[in-house]
């Protein structure tokens, strides 16, 4: 919070990009009491008109990081990379609804070996989380999932929303998914 105070001072040139790492070594080391709250962020976009903000997130649970997201960020990438915990669906809704405007990189990698199979972020509701986020986020250019369960419609709803805007559509062979009625009826 503080160093987002110092940044949105009108004596500092204004900034283009904001690249953040977030551990959770580092988050169990310290507070996050100290991450800038949504008036921090606006201040600094008021100064940084062009800022756009790129999350890296290793590790760090779904609660969290619905601590870190405030509505005001620039977020125009975020990636997730995680051995010990899973994104949650709800994490992917928020995102795609509070950063429709900028978002173009969205990156789910999964390293959990777990026998049970790949985590489903729809967790059986209606909508998939990361078919709402291709619909809302008109911008995004390249969304990569490794680890997670994309059902195989689903990659296709994916793939139709943002047609050639989506310039990279990376899945693992392994996280695509079938529907029993689809596979009756290949």
């Amino acid at each position: 919070a503080e160093m987002a105070r110092v940044l949105a001072d009108s004596n500092h040139v204004p900034l283009h990009r904001l690249s953040l790492l977030v551990h959770s070594v580092s988050i169990m080391h310290k507070s996050l009491d100290s991450m800038p709250e949504d008036e921090n962020w606006k201040a600094l976009t008021r100064n940084s008109a062009n800022l756009r903000v790129y999350i890296m997130a290793f590790d760090v649970k779904s609660d969290d990081m619905l601590r870190i997201l405030k509505p005001s960020i620039p977020l125009e990438r975020i990636h997730f990379d995680s051995c010990i915990t899973c994104v949650s669906g709800a994490v992917v809704d928020l995102i795609s609804r509070q950063y429709d405007k900028f978002l173009t990189h969205f990156i789910l990698m999964n390293d959990v070996i777990d026998m049970s199979g790949f985590p489903d972020l729809s967790d059986n509701r209606n909508e998939d989380p990361l078919v709402l986020l291709a619909w809302r986020c008109t911008r995004l250019s390249l969304l990569a999932v490794h680890g997670y369960t994309v059902w195989a419609h689903n990659l296709i709803a994916i793939a139709r929303l943002r047609g050639s805007d989506l310039k990279v559509l990376e899945v693992t062979e392994e996280s695509i998914d079938f529907d029993q009625g689809e596979l009756a009826d290949q």
